[in-house]
């Protein structure tokens, strides 16, 4: 049987996917100074401070107990901390550190310059037009009902449970 014609939807979500594969393997091999993943939670955390790990499972579509590993391994790093307060028996509530903002925003800076080098041969219309097309696509996913049906677990259906090729996540 011949493979179907590839369309345009093909061509996005094969792009789509190299890049980000590109984007955690440079993050992997130069830890800018976090692991994709990392960097992610890090940033969550810092966006909203107080979240808890059944939340932040709940929105990576992780399980709880991946989850706990990382956010373990975010504290040893002095990267967050956890807040016991009145409402601990909910789950910890969680914070960046100033080493931890340190962290994300060197983080934020080599990733930032990295995209700069590979856009360097682009002009502004280029890199507008990107940034644009890029917007509209990640508004698209926020209206997605998937986000919605996500499980107490952090689970969605079929959903990853661990990290690719053993990251921890």
């Amino acid at each position: 049987m011949a493979d179907p014609v590839p369309t345009g939807i093909d061509d996005v979500y094969a792009e789509l996917e190299l890049v980000s594969r590109r984007a955690v393997a440079r993050a992997r091999r130069r830890s800018s100074p976090l692991t994709f993943v990392e960097h992610s939670l890090l940033d969550v955390i810092a966006a909203e401070p107080g979240r808890r790990a059944i939340d932040l499972a709940a929105e990576f579509s992780l399980n709880r107990s991946t989850v706990s590993r990382q956010l373990a391994h975010l504290v040893e790093l002095g990267a967050i901390e956890t807040d016991d307060g009145p409402d601990s028996r909910r789950g910890l509530a969680l914070s960046v550190t100033p080493v931890g903002r340190a962290m994300l925003a060197r983080s934020v800076d080599a990733n930032r310059a990295a995209l700069a080098d590979r856009l360097a041969g682009w002009d502004d219309s280029e890199v507008a037009t990107l940034a644009s097309s890029l917007a509209r696509l990640n508004s698209a996913y926020r209206d997605d009902p998937a986000e919605v049906r996500r499980g107490t677990t952090g689970e969605a259906a079929g959903g990853r449970v661990g990290g690719q090729n053993g990251e921890r996540v």
